[in-house]
Protein backbone atom coordinates (compact mmCIF):
# COMPACT_ATOMS: atom_id res chain seq x y z
CA UNK A 1 0.00 0.00 0.00
CA UNK A 2 1.58 3.28 -1.31
CA UNK A 3 1.47 6.44 1.02
CA UNK A 4 0.46 9.48 -0.66
CA UNK A 5 0.23 12.70 1.04
CA UNK A 6 -1.46 15.51 0.02
CA UNK A 7 -0.06 19.01 0.95
CA UNK A 8 -2.85 21.61 -0.45
CA UNK A 9 -3.88 24.90 0.35
CA UNK A 10 -6.80 25.36 2.06
CA UNK A 11 -9.33 28.57 2.60
CA UNK A 12 -10.83 28.56 5.62
CA UNK A 13 -14.67 28.12 5.33
CA UNK A 14 -14.60 27.24 1.99
CA UNK A 15 -16.31 23.42 2.35
CA UNK A 16 -16.78 23.23 -1.22
CA UNK A 17 -13.93 24.82 -2.88
CA UNK A 18 -11.29 22.75 -0.32
CA UNK A 19 -13.63 19.50 -0.75
CA UNK A 20 -13.19 19.97 -5.08
CA UNK A 21 -8.99 20.32 -4.11
CA UNK A 22 -9.43 16.88 -2.28
CA UNK A 23 -11.88 15.17 -5.23
CA UNK A 24 -8.91 16.53 -7.61
CA UNK A 25 -6.06 15.34 -6.11
CA UNK A 26 -7.74 11.94 -5.30
CA UNK A 27 -9.05 11.36 -8.44
CA UNK A 28 -5.53 11.41 -10.39
CA UNK A 29 -4.84 8.20 -7.79
CA UNK A 30 -7.59 6.59 -7.37
CA UNK A 31 -7.05 3.02 -8.79
CA UNK A 32 -4.07 2.86 -7.15
CA UNK A 33 -3.91 0.61 -4.01
CA UNK A 34 -2.76 3.83 -1.58
CA UNK A 35 -3.73 5.90 1.49
CA UNK A 36 -4.39 9.53 0.63
CA UNK A 37 -3.79 11.71 3.78
CA UNK A 38 -5.09 15.10 3.94
CA UNK A 39 -4.25 17.79 6.87
CA UNK A 40 -5.82 18.78 9.98
CA UNK A 41 -9.41 20.65 9.38
CA UNK A 42 -9.05 20.02 5.97
CA UNK A 43 -12.64 20.31 4.69
CA UNK A 44 -13.27 23.96 6.69
CA UNK A 45 -9.63 25.25 6.39
CA UNK A 46 -7.36 25.82 9.60
CA UNK A 47 -8.43 27.94 11.62
CA UNK A 48 -11.92 28.88 11.14
CA UNK A 49 -12.36 29.98 14.57
CA UNK A 50 -16.07 31.11 15.87
CA UNK A 51 -17.22 29.81 11.75
CA UNK A 52 -17.18 26.91 14.33
CA UNK A 53 -20.36 27.57 15.48
CA UNK A 54 -22.48 28.11 12.53
CA UNK A 55 -24.35 24.70 11.95
CA UNK A 56 -24.47 26.11 8.50
CA UNK A 57 -21.01 25.85 8.35
CA UNK A 58 -21.26 21.92 10.38
CA UNK A 59 -23.80 20.51 7.92
CA UNK A 60 -22.42 22.05 4.68
CA UNK A 61 -18.64 19.81 5.65
CA UNK A 62 -20.55 16.61 6.93
CA UNK A 63 -22.44 16.99 3.49
CA UNK A 64 -19.14 17.22 1.83
CA UNK A 65 -17.74 14.09 3.96
CA UNK A 66 -20.59 12.08 2.00
CA UNK A 67 -19.43 13.58 -1.43
CA UNK A 68 -16.13 12.22 -0.85
CA UNK A 69 -17.57 8.60 0.46
CA UNK A 70 -19.41 8.33 -2.27
CA UNK A 71 -16.01 9.35 -4.86
CA UNK A 72 -14.18 6.07 -2.67
CA UNK A 73 -16.70 3.52 -3.78
CA UNK A 74 -15.20 0.59 -5.63
CA UNK A 75 -11.88 2.47 -5.90
CA UNK A 76 -8.80 0.70 -3.95
CA UNK A 77 -7.80 4.46 -2.83
CA UNK A 78 -8.81 5.18 0.48
CA UNK A 79 -8.47 8.52 2.34
CA UNK A 80 -7.53 10.14 5.84
CA UNK A 81 -8.88 13.61 5.93
CA UNK A 82 -9.00 15.82 9.00
CA UNK A 83 -12.75 17.41 9.68
CA UNK A 84 -14.75 18.81 12.72
CA UNK A 85 -17.06 15.84 13.72
CA UNK A 86 -20.26 16.46 16.12
CA UNK A 87 -20.30 15.61 19.40
CA UNK A 88 -22.97 13.19 20.41
CA UNK A 89 -22.69 13.65 24.14
CA UNK A 90 -24.56 16.09 25.90
CA UNK A 91 -21.79 17.40 27.92
CA UNK A 92 -19.31 19.21 26.27
CA UNK A 93 -17.87 21.42 23.66
CA UNK A 94 -20.34 20.30 20.60
CA UNK A 95 -17.27 19.25 17.89
CA UNK A 96 -14.23 17.14 17.75
CA UNK A 97 -11.09 18.15 15.96
CA UNK A 98 -11.09 14.60 14.14
CA UNK A 99 -10.09 12.65 11.32
CA UNK A 100 -11.80 9.70 9.48
CA UNK A 101 -10.55 7.27 7.35
CA UNK A 102 -12.71 6.75 4.36
CA UNK A 103 -12.70 3.56 2.08
CA UNK A 104 -14.82 2.11 -0.49
CA UNK A 105 -17.44 4.62 0.24
CA UNK A 106 -17.22 4.14 3.95
CA UNK A 107 -15.65 6.01 6.77
CA UNK A 108 -14.32 2.92 8.55
CA UNK A 109 -12.48 4.71 11.13
CA UNK A 110 -12.58 8.30 13.56
CA UNK A 111 -10.50 9.46 15.85
CA UNK A 112 -10.60 12.81 17.86
CA UNK A 113 -7.60 15.05 18.87
CA UNK A 114 -6.78 14.58 22.44
CA UNK A 115 -4.49 17.54 22.97
CA UNK A 116 -6.33 20.78 22.28
CA UNK A 117 -3.55 23.54 22.52
CA UNK A 118 -4.50 26.92 23.97
CA UNK A 119 -1.68 29.10 23.92
CA UNK A 120 0.55 31.29 21.81
CA UNK A 121 -1.94 31.45 18.60
CA UNK A 122 -3.99 28.34 19.45
CA UNK A 123 -7.53 27.92 21.14
CA UNK A 124 -8.94 24.86 20.65
CA UNK A 125 -10.33 24.21 23.52
CA UNK A 126 -12.89 27.38 23.00
CA UNK A 127 -14.21 25.12 20.18
CA UNK A 128 -13.78 21.35 20.45
CA UNK A 129 -14.17 18.74 23.01
CA UNK A 130 -10.85 16.29 23.89
CA UNK A 131 -10.98 13.19 22.51
CA UNK A 132 -10.52 9.74 24.11
CA UNK A 133 -10.82 7.43 21.51
CA UNK A 134 -8.01 4.27 20.28
CA UNK A 135 -5.85 6.24 18.15
CA UNK A 136 -4.76 2.43 16.58
CA UNK A 137 -6.28 1.34 13.54
CA UNK A 138 -5.37 -1.90 11.49
CA UNK A 139 -5.92 -1.07 7.76
CA UNK A 140 -5.08 -3.42 5.31
CA UNK A 141 -3.49 -5.49 7.49
CA UNK A 142 -1.41 -2.72 8.43
CA UNK A 143 -1.49 -1.63 12.23
CA UNK A 144 -1.39 2.32 12.24
CA UNK A 145 -1.14 4.72 14.67
CA UNK A 146 -3.14 8.17 14.11
CA UNK A 147 -2.26 11.67 15.38
CA UNK A 148 -3.64 15.23 15.28
CA UNK A 149 -1.00 17.74 14.81
CA UNK A 150 -0.44 18.36 18.76
CA UNK A 151 -0.95 15.23 20.05
CA UNK A 152 2.56 14.55 18.87
CA UNK A 153 3.84 17.32 21.31
CA UNK A 154 3.11 16.34 24.43
CA UNK A 155 6.85 16.14 25.11
CA UNK A 156 7.52 19.72 24.39
CA UNK A 157 4.51 20.65 26.37
CA UNK A 158 3.96 18.37 29.35
CA UNK A 159 2.63 21.44 31.54
CA UNK A 160 -0.49 22.03 29.51
CA UNK A 161 -1.86 18.48 29.41
CA UNK A 162 -2.46 15.39 31.72
CA UNK A 163 -2.08 12.40 28.76
CA UNK A 164 0.51 11.60 26.48
CA UNK A 165 -1.34 10.13 23.23
CA UNK A 166 2.11 8.82 22.17
CA UNK A 167 2.24 6.76 24.77
CA UNK A 168 -0.98 4.66 23.48
CA UNK A 169 1.60 3.86 20.70
CA UNK A 170 4.64 2.74 22.56
CA UNK A 171 3.31 -0.54 23.15
CA UNK A 172 1.65 -1.23 19.53
CA UNK A 173 3.84 -2.91 16.91
CA UNK A 174 2.62 -0.66 14.81
CA UNK A 175 3.68 -0.68 11.28
CA UNK A 176 3.53 3.52 10.61
CA UNK A 177 2.14 6.60 12.65
CA UNK A 178 0.32 9.20 10.59
CA UNK A 179 0.00 12.01 11.88
CA UNK A 180 -1.99 15.44 10.08
CA UNK A 181 -1.52 18.72 11.29
CA UNK A 182 -1.96 22.22 10.25
CA UNK A 183 1.41 23.48 11.61
CA UNK A 184 1.43 27.45 11.24
CA UNK A 185 5.23 28.03 10.48
CA UNK A 186 7.84 30.60 12.19
CA UNK A 187 11.56 30.41 12.50
CA UNK A 188 13.09 27.30 14.31
CA UNK A 189 9.96 25.51 13.59
CA UNK A 190 10.68 22.86 10.74
CA UNK A 191 13.69 21.84 13.07
CA UNK A 192 11.63 21.55 16.12
CA UNK A 193 8.96 18.74 13.66
CA UNK A 194 12.41 16.92 12.53
CA UNK A 195 13.88 16.58 16.12
CA UNK A 196 9.68 15.83 17.38
CA UNK A 197 9.72 13.01 14.46
CA UNK A 198 12.93 11.53 15.69
CA UNK A 199 11.97 10.97 19.27
CA UNK A 200 8.24 9.62 18.22
CA UNK A 201 10.12 6.98 16.00
CA UNK A 202 12.03 6.11 18.60
CA UNK A 203 9.72 5.94 21.46
CA UNK A 204 7.41 3.72 18.44
CA UNK A 205 9.86 1.75 16.67
CA UNK A 206 7.77 2.97 14.20
CA UNK A 207 8.26 5.02 10.69
CA UNK A 208 6.38 8.13 10.72
CA UNK A 209 4.35 10.23 7.90
CA UNK A 210 3.91 13.94 8.89
CA UNK A 211 1.18 15.64 6.54
CA UNK A 212 1.09 18.93 6.68
CA UNK A 213 -0.88 21.86 5.59
CA UNK A 214 0.50 24.67 3.25
CA UNK A 215 -1.03 28.46 2.41
CA UNK A 216 -1.79 31.55 4.29
CA UNK A 217 -5.15 32.06 6.88
CA UNK A 218 -5.20 35.35 7.82
CA UNK A 219 -2.00 36.17 9.91
CA UNK A 220 -0.43 32.36 9.81
CA UNK A 221 1.23 30.69 7.14
CA UNK A 222 2.04 27.11 6.93
CA UNK A 223 5.04 26.40 5.39
CA UNK A 224 4.12 22.52 4.33
CA UNK A 225 7.60 20.81 4.18
CA UNK A 226 5.84 17.00 4.93
CA UNK A 227 7.96 14.62 5.16
CA UNK A 228 8.52 10.53 5.71
CA UNK A 229 10.64 9.37 8.27
CA UNK A 230 12.05 5.94 8.24
CA UNK A 231 12.76 3.96 11.37
CA UNK A 232 16.48 4.69 11.17
CA UNK A 233 15.45 8.58 11.31
CA UNK A 234 16.19 8.96 8.13
CA UNK A 235 13.98 11.56 6.14
CA UNK A 236 12.75 9.32 2.62
CA UNK A 237 10.39 11.59 1.29
CA UNK A 238 10.39 15.45 1.44
CA UNK A 239 7.66 17.55 0.06
CA UNK A 240 8.09 21.03 -1.22
CA UNK A 241 8.12 24.08 1.50
CA UNK A 242 6.06 27.16 0.66
CA UNK A 243 3.44 25.81 -1.94
CA UNK A 244 0.99 23.20 -3.11
CA UNK A 245 2.47 19.45 -3.35
CA UNK A 246 2.07 15.36 -3.76
CA UNK A 247 4.34 13.78 -2.18
CA UNK A 248 4.39 9.56 -2.25
CA UNK A 249 6.53 7.01 0.11
CA UNK A 250 8.16 5.45 -2.87
CA UNK A 251 8.59 8.82 -5.10
CA UNK A 252 11.95 7.79 -7.29
CA UNK A 253 12.62 11.22 -7.76
CA UNK A 254 15.54 11.71 -5.89
CA UNK A 255 15.52 15.60 -4.82
CA UNK A 256 12.32 14.05 -2.72
CA UNK A 257 15.00 12.65 -0.05
CA UNK A 258 16.67 15.20 1.74
CA UNK A 259 17.36 14.37 5.44
CA UNK A 260 17.69 17.79 6.44
CA UNK A 261 16.99 20.63 4.01
CA UNK A 262 18.78 23.93 4.22
CA UNK A 263 17.26 27.07 3.96
CA UNK A 264 18.83 30.56 5.01
CA UNK A 265 16.82 32.54 7.46
CA UNK A 266 16.30 35.00 4.90
CA UNK A 267 15.38 32.68 2.34
CA UNK A 268 12.61 31.08 5.44
CA UNK A 269 11.43 34.80 5.84
CA UNK A 270 11.27 35.85 1.88
CA UNK A 271 9.10 32.74 1.43
CA UNK A 272 7.07 33.26 4.35
CA UNK A 273 5.91 36.78 3.89
CA UNK A 274 5.58 36.56 0.05
CA UNK A 275 2.99 33.04 0.74
CA UNK A 276 1.28 35.00 4.06
CA UNK A 277 0.80 37.95 1.59
CA UNK A 278 -0.58 36.54 -1.45
CA UNK A 279 -2.88 34.24 0.22
CA UNK A 280 -3.75 37.18 2.58
CA UNK A 281 -4.49 39.04 -0.69
CA UNK A 282 -6.46 37.03 -2.88
CA UNK A 283 -8.44 34.91 -0.35
CA UNK A 284 -9.85 38.71 0.81
CA UNK A 285 -10.61 38.92 -2.70
CA UNK A 286 -8.23 41.53 -3.42
CA UNK A 287 -6.12 41.77 -6.84
CA UNK A 288 -4.20 44.87 -6.70
CA UNK A 289 -2.37 46.95 -3.37
CA UNK A 290 -0.99 50.35 -2.97
CA UNK A 291 2.24 51.23 -1.32
CA UNK A 292 3.46 54.41 0.41
CA UNK A 293 7.05 54.73 -0.62
CA UNK A 294 8.86 56.87 1.46
CA UNK A 295 12.95 56.23 0.16
CA UNK A 296 13.42 53.98 3.01
CA UNK A 297 13.98 50.14 3.87
CA UNK A 298 10.87 49.62 4.84
CA UNK A 299 8.52 50.36 1.61
CA UNK A 300 11.33 48.90 -0.26
CA UNK A 301 11.46 45.96 0.95
CA UNK A 302 7.19 45.83 1.60
CA UNK A 303 6.99 46.88 -2.26
CA UNK A 304 9.52 43.97 -3.51
CA UNK A 305 7.65 41.14 -0.86
CA UNK A 306 4.20 42.33 -2.88
CA UNK A 307 6.13 42.44 -6.63
CA UNK A 308 7.23 38.96 -5.95
CA UNK A 309 3.42 37.94 -4.35
CA UNK A 310 1.25 39.41 -7.07
CA UNK A 311 3.05 40.54 -10.11
CA UNK A 312 4.34 44.40 -10.82
CA UNK A 313 1.56 45.28 -12.56
CA UNK A 314 -0.83 44.95 -9.54
CA UNK A 315 0.81 47.04 -7.59
CA UNK A 316 1.22 50.62 -7.68
CA UNK A 317 3.43 53.23 -4.98
CA UNK A 318 2.76 56.44 -3.74
CA UNK A 319 5.81 58.80 -3.10
CA UNK A 320 4.39 61.71 -1.00
CA UNK A 321 7.01 64.13 -0.21
CA UNK A 322 7.24 66.86 2.17
CA UNK A 323 9.72 70.05 2.97
CA UNK A 324 11.26 67.42 5.15
CA UNK A 325 12.25 64.64 2.73
CA UNK A 326 14.98 64.71 1.72
CA UNK A 327 15.57 64.87 -2.85
CA UNK A 328 17.43 61.74 -2.29
CA UNK A 329 13.96 59.90 -0.77
CA UNK A 330 12.34 60.67 -3.61
CA UNK A 331 15.16 59.64 -6.34
CA UNK A 332 15.50 56.28 -4.61
CA UNK A 333 11.65 55.76 -4.98
CA UNK A 334 12.19 56.37 -8.81
CA UNK A 335 14.91 54.32 -8.85
CA UNK A 336 13.77 51.36 -6.97
CA UNK A 337 9.86 51.21 -8.53
CA UNK A 338 12.01 51.58 -11.77
CA UNK A 339 13.98 48.24 -10.71
CA UNK A 340 10.60 46.53 -9.70
CA UNK A 341 8.76 47.77 -12.76
CA UNK A 342 6.10 49.49 -10.50
CA UNK A 343 4.01 52.30 -11.81
CA UNK A 344 4.63 55.04 -8.61
CA UNK A 345 2.99 58.42 -8.45
CA UNK A 346 4.02 61.43 -7.18
CA UNK A 347 1.71 63.33 -4.77
CA UNK A 348 3.70 66.82 -3.04
CA UNK A 349 1.87 67.01 0.78
CA UNK A 350 4.08 70.17 1.75
CA UNK A 351 1.04 73.09 0.72
CA UNK A 352 -1.69 70.60 2.82
CA UNK A 353 0.72 70.00 5.27
CA UNK A 354 1.49 74.14 5.90
CA UNK A 355 -2.36 75.15 5.57
CA UNK A 356 -3.28 72.37 8.32
CA UNK A 357 -0.88 73.70 10.89
CA UNK A 358 -2.12 77.12 10.06
CA UNK A 359 -5.45 76.23 10.72
CA UNK A 360 -5.15 74.25 13.58
CA UNK A 361 -3.18 77.81 15.05
CA UNK A 362 -6.89 79.72 13.63
CA UNK A 363 -8.68 77.00 15.69
CA UNK A 364 -6.91 76.87 19.29
CA UNK A 365 -4.48 79.92 18.59
CA UNK A 366 -1.64 77.67 19.21
CA UNK A 367 1.12 76.57 17.35
CA UNK A 368 0.58 72.99 16.43
CA UNK A 369 3.79 70.87 18.64
CA UNK A 370 6.50 69.40 16.64
CA UNK A 371 4.89 65.91 17.52
CA UNK A 372 1.80 67.32 16.03
CA UNK A 373 2.76 68.41 13.35
CA UNK A 374 4.79 65.07 12.73
CA UNK A 375 1.74 63.35 12.77
CA UNK A 376 -0.36 65.63 10.50
CA UNK A 377 2.28 64.51 8.14
CA UNK A 378 1.98 60.98 8.47
CA UNK A 379 -1.92 61.22 8.35
CA UNK A 380 -2.02 62.89 5.49
CA UNK A 381 -0.20 60.32 3.64
CA UNK A 382 -2.02 57.62 5.42
CA UNK A 383 -5.33 59.39 3.76
CA UNK A 384 -4.26 59.43 0.28
CA UNK A 385 -3.67 55.98 0.67
CA UNK A 386 -6.98 55.38 1.33
CA UNK A 387 -8.63 57.69 -1.11
CA UNK A 388 -6.42 55.81 -3.69
CA UNK A 389 -8.01 52.67 -2.29
CA UNK A 390 -11.29 53.77 -2.31
CA UNK A 391 -11.35 54.99 -5.95
CA UNK A 392 -9.49 51.84 -7.36
CA UNK A 393 -10.21 49.03 -4.96
CA UNK A 394 -6.89 48.25 -4.29
CA UNK A 395 -5.13 46.93 -0.71
CA UNK A 396 -3.44 49.52 1.29
CA UNK A 397 -0.20 47.57 2.74
CA UNK A 398 0.98 48.90 5.86
CA UNK A 399 4.83 48.79 6.05
CA UNK A 400 6.18 49.05 9.74
CA UNK A 401 8.27 46.85 11.33
CA UNK A 402 8.39 44.91 14.58
CA UNK A 403 11.04 46.93 16.10
CA UNK A 404 9.16 50.26 15.69
CA UNK A 405 5.44 48.76 16.20
CA UNK A 406 7.09 47.06 19.55
CA UNK A 407 7.80 50.80 21.28
CA UNK A 408 5.36 52.87 19.02
CA UNK A 409 7.27 54.26 16.71
CA UNK A 410 4.35 54.59 14.09
CA UNK A 411 1.10 56.95 13.60
CA UNK A 412 -2.35 55.98 14.52
CA UNK A 413 -4.57 56.59 11.14
CA UNK A 414 -1.24 57.52 9.61
CA UNK A 415 1.24 55.01 8.43
CA UNK A 416 -0.16 52.70 10.42
CA UNK A 417 -3.39 52.43 7.54
CA UNK A 418 -3.53 49.17 5.85
CA UNK A 419 -5.10 46.10 5.16
CA UNK A 420 -2.27 43.63 6.16
CA UNK A 421 1.22 44.43 6.88
CA UNK A 422 4.47 42.07 6.16
CA UNK A 423 6.79 43.35 7.83
CA UNK A 424 5.19 43.61 11.60
CA UNK A 425 6.71 40.39 12.59
CA UNK A 426 10.29 41.36 11.38
CA UNK A 427 12.71 43.37 14.04
CA UNK A 428 14.57 46.02 12.13
CA UNK A 429 17.83 44.05 11.53
CA UNK A 430 16.11 41.47 10.05
CA UNK A 431 14.46 43.64 7.24
CA UNK A 432 18.38 44.93 6.24
CA UNK A 433 19.66 41.54 5.85
CA UNK A 434 16.30 40.60 3.86
CA UNK A 435 17.20 43.51 1.98
CA UNK A 436 20.72 42.34 0.81
CA UNK A 437 19.27 39.13 0.39
CA UNK A 438 16.84 40.04 -2.27
CA UNK A 439 20.16 42.01 -4.05
CA UNK A 440 21.74 38.94 -3.88
CA UNK A 441 19.32 36.69 -5.57
CA UNK A 442 18.38 39.22 -7.91
CA UNK A 443 22.40 39.60 -8.78
CA UNK A 444 21.96 43.23 -8.83
CA UNK A 445 21.01 45.99 -6.12
CA UNK A 446 17.30 45.98 -7.49
CA UNK A 447 17.05 47.37 -3.47
CA UNK A 448 19.50 50.51 -3.77
CA UNK A 449 22.42 50.53 -1.80
CA UNK A 450 21.34 54.17 -1.08
CA UNK A 451 18.18 52.72 0.52
CA UNK A 452 20.09 50.18 2.54
CA UNK A 453 22.94 52.38 3.45
CA UNK A 454 21.02 55.67 4.22
CA UNK A 455 20.79 56.39 8.32
CA UNK A 456 17.00 55.66 9.26
CA UNK A 457 14.88 58.40 9.35
CA UNK A 458 11.32 58.90 9.40
CA UNK A 459 12.11 62.47 7.35
CA UNK A 460 8.88 64.08 9.57
CA UNK A 461 11.05 66.88 10.76
CA UNK A 462 14.26 68.91 9.85
CA UNK A 463 17.70 66.40 10.48
CA UNK A 464 15.21 64.09 12.02
CA UNK A 465 16.99 60.71 12.50
CA UNK A 466 16.16 57.54 14.12
CA UNK A 467 18.57 57.21 16.68
CA UNK A 468 17.64 60.42 18.00
CA UNK A 469 14.98 58.69 20.04
CA UNK A 470 15.42 54.78 19.76
CA UNK A 471 19.27 52.97 20.99
CA UNK A 472 21.08 51.46 17.90
CA UNK A 473 18.72 48.74 15.89
CA UNK A 474 20.70 46.55 16.75
CA UNK A 475 20.43 47.00 20.25
CA UNK A 476 17.09 47.98 20.42
CA UNK A 477 16.22 44.65 18.61
CA UNK A 478 18.03 42.21 21.09
CA UNK A 479 16.15 44.19 23.97
CA UNK A 480 12.65 43.45 22.57
CA UNK A 481 13.48 39.78 21.36
CA UNK A 482 14.26 39.09 25.18
CA UNK A 483 11.58 41.15 26.14
CA UNK A 484 8.94 39.73 23.84
CA UNK A 485 9.63 36.30 23.49
CA UNK A 486 12.81 35.81 25.41
CA UNK A 487 10.93 32.44 26.98
CA UNK A 488 10.48 31.19 23.80
CA UNK A 489 14.08 31.48 22.38
CA UNK A 490 17.51 28.92 22.29
CA UNK A 491 19.58 29.12 24.53
CA UNK A 492 21.99 29.95 21.50
CA UNK A 493 19.15 32.60 20.78
CA UNK A 494 19.57 34.27 23.99
CA UNK A 495 23.17 34.59 24.07
CA UNK A 496 23.55 35.81 20.67
CA UNK A 497 20.83 38.82 21.96
CA UNK A 498 22.55 39.01 25.86
CA UNK A 499 25.96 39.35 23.55
CA UNK A 500 24.61 42.50 22.13
CA UNK A 501 23.63 44.13 25.35
CA UNK A 502 26.87 43.59 26.53
CA UNK A 503 28.73 44.80 24.05
CA UNK A 504 26.41 48.35 23.96
CA UNK A 505 27.25 48.07 28.20
CA UNK A 506 24.01 48.34 28.85
CA UNK A 507 21.93 49.39 31.64
CA UNK A 508 19.05 48.92 33.59
CA UNK A 509 17.40 52.49 32.97
CA UNK A 510 17.38 52.11 29.08
CA UNK A 511 15.64 48.24 29.64
CA UNK A 512 13.14 50.08 31.55
CA UNK A 513 12.60 52.84 29.18
CA UNK A 514 12.44 50.28 26.66
CA UNK A 515 10.32 48.01 28.33
CA UNK A 516 7.78 50.72 29.17
CA UNK A 517 7.67 51.86 25.37
CA UNK A 518 6.24 48.12 24.53
CA UNK A 519 4.29 48.18 27.51
CA UNK A 520 2.60 51.84 26.79
CA UNK A 521 1.92 50.93 22.78
CA UNK A 522 -0.26 48.28 22.78
CA UNK A 523 -2.84 50.50 22.43
CA UNK A 524 -1.37 51.51 18.73
CA UNK A 525 -0.60 47.34 18.14
CA UNK A 526 -4.85 46.76 19.13
CA UNK A 527 -5.50 49.12 16.31
CA UNK A 528 -2.97 48.28 13.77
CA UNK A 529 -3.53 45.82 10.72
CA UNK A 530 -2.57 42.24 10.92
CA UNK A 531 0.69 40.69 10.31
CA UNK A 532 2.14 38.09 8.60
CA UNK A 533 3.42 35.61 11.83
CA UNK A 534 7.15 34.61 11.62
CA UNK A 535 8.65 34.95 14.87
CA UNK A 536 8.01 32.06 17.84
CA UNK A 537 5.78 34.99 19.36
CA UNK A 538 4.23 37.60 17.23
CA UNK A 539 1.93 40.49 18.40
CA UNK A 540 -2.18 40.05 17.41
CA UNK A 541 -2.97 35.85 17.78
CA UNK A 542 0.53 35.25 19.91
CA UNK A 543 0.12 38.08 22.09
CA UNK A 544 -2.66 39.43 23.82
CA UNK A 545 -2.38 41.81 26.73
CA UNK A 546 -4.70 44.20 28.07
CA UNK A 547 -4.62 47.88 27.23
CA UNK A 548 -6.28 49.84 30.28
CA UNK A 549 -3.94 48.63 32.80
CA UNK A 550 -1.28 49.09 34.72
CA UNK A 551 1.75 46.96 35.77
CA UNK A 552 5.68 47.03 35.81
Amino acid sequence: MKIIIAQLNFTVGDIEGNLDKILTTYQKIRQENALLICTELALTGYYPQDLLLREDLISRQLNALEVLKKETKNQPCAVVVGFAAKNKDTFGKPLFNALAVISDGQQIFEYHKQLLPTYNVFDEARHFAQGTRDNCFTYKGKCIGFLICEDAWYEENKTFYQIDPVANLTNKQLDLIISINASPSNLGKIQERHHLAQKIVQRTNAPFVYANQVGGNDELVFDGGSFIMDKNFSITAQADYFSEDLLSDNNTDKNRHSNNPKMSQESFIWQQVVLGIRDYISKCGFSQVVIGSSGGIDSAVTLAICTAAIGANNVTAITMPSKFSSVGSVNDSVTLCDNLKVSLLHSSITEEFEHAVSQFKEVTGETASPITQENIQARIRGRLLMEYSNHYGALVISTGNKSEMSVGYATLYGDMNGGINPLGDLYKMEVYALAKWINRQAGFSLIPDAIINKEPSAELAAGQQDRDSLPDYPLLDAILKLYIEGDLLTIDEKQVCQNTLNHYAVNQHLLARIHAMVDHAEFKRRQAPPIIRVQKRSFGMGRWLPVAAHYD
